[in-house]
């Protein structure tokens, strides 16, 4: 009982000098009393307090380290611990302690709010490494960004579609592997059959079901002008005739099977 009183009585005493601003003494003191009470939570915690008035920032670093290792995941120490690493922009460390806070009190307001804080700039940071060490992009799939770049890009290249000669192949990349998909071996109509070559004709000849004339006119345009948005539509339908003319071939597929399952296993 001896022993508890001269503690709490030494610690009254820390306590003052903590509200006098005397800090340097504080400190002083505080070591030597907790050579006596060696595993006292409270001494220790007061010794941080004013490690960190004096800016002695690693010393109360260090010490509540300890003091994690000694009394575990207790409130008080790992606010202390995820403000400091929060300080000092340790963020990685800042956000384990803050996350440990939470579990123990959820209704922390702070903690929420720093953990999205810290979860955002890590994220932010890890986008950024990866940017800087990001490959270049195949020509397909830089085209298919351009739309989101909010300054005009210089426009690439004209290339030449001979949509009367060999079908042109286009790429595209799938979890499977790359899969080649060709135009119809139908060309579509010459644009100069046409009346007009504008943007609006394209698309109103798109949303009336007449790709290959739509086709056309955005070929004629692209090589007129470059732009990559009319490369993307010519991609887009040409993806769209494969994928009719595919749906056509599996119907057929799908007779012929059921020929054969009424036929039995004679096949004429």
């Amino acid at each position: 009982m001896t022993n508890f009183q001269n503690e709490r009585e030494q610690l009254a005493q820390l306590e003052e000098l903590f509200q006098q601003g005397k800090f340097i003494a504080g400190l002083a003191q505080a070591d030597e009393v907790i050579k006596q009470f060696p595993a006292s939570f409270q001494l220790r915690f007061l010794k941080v307090k004013f490690l960190l008035e004096l800016k002695k920032d690693e010393e109360a670093m260090l010490l509540l380290r300890e003091m994690h290792g000694m009394f575990g995941d207790n409130i008080m120490i790992l606010k202390e611990l995820a403000d400091l690493n929060f300080q000092q922009q340790k963020l990685p460390e800042s956000l384990l302690y803050y996350k440990k806070l939470l579990f123990l009190n959820s209704f922390n307001t702070v903690a929420q709010e720093r953990v999205k804080k810290l979860q955002g700039l890590l994220e932010a940071g890890v986008n950024a490494k990866l940017a800087d060490t990001k490959v270049e992009l195949p020509a397909d799939e830089d085209l298919s960004r351009l739309h989101s770049v909010p300054s005009q890009p210089q426009p690439p290249p004209p290339v030449a579609l001979d949509l009367e000669a060999t079908p042109p192949q286009i790429t595209f990349e799938s979890e499977t592997g790359p899969m080649v998909l060709v135009a119809e071996d139908e060309s579509p109509r010459p644009a100069d059959d046409l009346n007009f070559e504008t943007e609006s004709a394209a698309e109103l000849y798109f949303k009336q079901g007449l790709y290959r004339e739509s086709l056309a006119i955005y070929k004629s345009l692209f090589e007129k002008t470059g732009r990559a948005d009319f490369f993307l539509k010519i991609k887009a339908i040409l993806l769209l005739l494969r994928t009719d003319k595919s749906n056509q071939a599996i119907e057929k597929l799908q007779r012929f099977l059921q020929l054969i399952q009424q036929r039995g296993n004679q096949i004429v």
